[in-house]
């Protein structure tokens, strides 16, 4: 399948230039989807387009409608954010039943209008630019009126208007036939691993049930077509579900079997094709809080060490320095191993032995010398 993005401004080749210099922007031409036609595989039977764009020159975008059309493949297109003016024509080169729109994208149809013209204008100018506007806007209603399957009023009051519309009335007005929903699965659960059964269960009679498929046309409850949701795992496998819209519940019909686990962690189980549970991540039990709580306290008793001893800058300098010196060896070569001694008082007197012992200073000497020649011991 190609895939042909229409998400720029719709412009012609020679006003590409003067588009990028007021906008900024790139814009599409006829030419840029001529190459895309020739670089699609002949073998490949299908095109599908997406639109995201404002519309444009009004020839251009005719000339993308005709070339499409012409290509003989079968063409869907989908509408993912903005699709007005001449994008909605190209719009329509798709039938109406491959014609989609997401949930928020919007439409715009209005009457063609003359860009600003410099210059002063007669009459007869004004009534030929008229014309061609009537002309032009005729051509663009008769082709809505004719691939959208609409009452022609109920368009041209919708091009009057020239506003944004929503996904319900462009399928009112024939522009898509369907509205495309989310698909993510996203269900609130206060159980924490299933759901179980509610107790008051709704029963539906046989006679009354019989009565209501009759009228809807149904001979058997069997024979009522399934609409089904597809959602992409976590894994980018697909889970099928038998919803028109909203999130998966327990009880829905799905496939395949098995343990689905879903992009936003919670998981889908499937059993003989029904949804028995939808289970949110698993919580952590009171023991293993306990123990989580109980490590942490390690952990920080054994920072709380490691911080009382850990060295300072200024040690991890010096031993940086004996390191670089020669290590536990040269310290022992090289530095002093002197210890001094421990101190003590004592008081003694002074004698001969004071002097024999040569422990006399001068002050001693005279003070012995003047009592020995006092006579005094």
């Amino acid at each position: 399948m190609a895939k042909l993005f229409i998400n720029k401004d719709i412009v012609a080749d020679d006003d590409k230039m003067k588009h990028w210099y007021l906008t900024g922007a790139d814009g599409m031409s006829f030419s840029d989807v001529q190459q895309f036609i020739s670089w699609v595989d002949p073998d490949d039977n299908h095109i599908d387009i997406e639109f995201h764009s404002c519309g444009g020159d009004v020839d251009e975008g005719y000339a993308i409608y005709d070339a499409i059309r012409a290509t003989g493949k079968e063409i869907s297109a989908t509408v993912v954010g903005r699709c007005g003016s001449m994008a909605t024509i190209i719009l329509l080169a798709a039938p109406l039943e491959r014609r989609k729109m997401y949930q928020h994208a919007k439409i715009c149809i209005h009457d063609p209008y003359c860009p600003g013209i410099d210059g002063a204008l007669d009459i007869d100018t004004l009534d030929e630019i008229k014309s061609g506007l009537e002309t032009e806007r005729n051509r663009m209603l008769s082709l809505y009126v004719e691939r959208c399957g609409v009452d022609r009023d109920a368009l041209d009051a919708q091009m009057k208007k020239a506003n944004w519309f929503g996904g319900a009335t462009a399928k009112q007005l024939g522009f898509v036939s369907e509205v495309i929903m989310p698909k993510s699965a996203k269900v609130v659960i206060n159980n924490k691993r299933s759901m179980a059964k509610k107790e008051d269960e709704v029963t539906v009679s046989k006679s009354l049930l019989g009565r209501l498929l009759a009228k809807l046309g149904y001979a058997k409850i069997e024979d009522v077509p399934a609409v089904a949701l597809e959602l992409t795992t976590a894994g980018g496998d697909v889970l099928t579900v038998e919803r028109e819209e909203g999130e998966p519940q327990v009880g829905d019909a799905a496939s395949p079997d098995g343990e689905h686990v879903m992009p936003d962690g919670k998981t889908i189980v499937v059993t003989d094709g029904v949804i028995t549970e939808i289970r949110e991540d698993e919580e952590s039990t009171d023991e293993e809080v306990q123990a989580l709580k109980n490590r942490i306290e390690e952990l920080e008793t054994e920072v709380a060490s490691l911080k009382a001893n850990a060295r300072t800058v200024e040690d991890n300098k010096i031993l940086n320095a004996i390191k670089m010196a020669g290590g536990v060896d040269w310290l022992a070569k090289n530095c002093s191993t002197y210890k001094v001694a421990g101190r003590s008082q004592t008081v003694r007197t002074f004698g001969k032995q004071d002097v024999e012992d040569g422990e006399e200073d001068e002050i001693k000497r005279k003070l012995r010398e003047e009592k020995e020649k006092r006579g005094m011991k």
